[in-house]
């Protein structure tokens, strides 16, 4: 798509967000994430460090993983999800 065909149908679907107060809160909080100079990520490098590490662990075999179903079920039981 061309950057003029982008740029008419971004003003009709804009048309009809600021119609709906729902959707003009919700287009105002996007802008502010673009808008925003911190980066869009608020999550700690040592949390992805951890994972990392984890993951590394998995790999050469040294931890198991569960599958999903039995994730859901330790979740069920802990925590009534």
């Amino acid at each position: 798509m061309d950057t003029l065909s982008l740029r008419r149908k971004l003003i009709k679907q804009f048309d009809a967000m600021i119609n709906n107060d729902d959707k003009l809160i919700a287009l105002e909080g996007v802008f502010d994430v673009l808008n925003s100079s911190d980066p869009i990520s608020k999550i700690p490098d040592e949390h992805y460090d951890i994972i990392s590490e984890s993951r590394e662990q998995y790999l050469n075999g040294r931890i198991e993983g569960v599958s999903w179903e039995e994730l859901k079920r330790n979740l069920n039981s802990k925590y009534g999800i």
